[in-house]
């Protein structure tokens, strides 16, 4: 019995710190601006720190509304051009 509670355990710790490694190696990106969206970054593409990833359609025309915190690649597009989308919305995620 107290094999099993071990090995309960550890799997718990394993499986914990498999969820941090992978946390660590994305990065989710969330809108700082609310609006329609002009322009959204492909899938595949490498970016750096400060690269615009989507815009948003303002009074003065189209605005950054989502820049890479980091070096990457883009993993996973969340939004798509024409939707609207609000300030913290996760809209995409790069692997670092």
């Amino acid at each position: 019995m107290k094999k099993i509670y071990k090995i309960g355990i550890i799997s718990i710790i394993l499986a914990l710190l498999g969820s941090v490694v992978y946390a660590a190696q994305s990065a989710v990106q969330k809108s700082v601006l609310s609006g329609v969206v002009t322009s959204v970054i492909q899938e595949g593409q490498h970016v750096k720190e400060g690269d615009i990833l989507v815009t948003v359609d303002s009074l003065a025309g189209p605005v950054p509304a989502v820049r890479a915190t980091g070096d990457g690649v883009v993993n996973e597009v969340k939004v798509q051009e024409g939707t609207e989308i609000k300030q913290g919305d996760v809209a995409v995620i790069l692997e670092i």
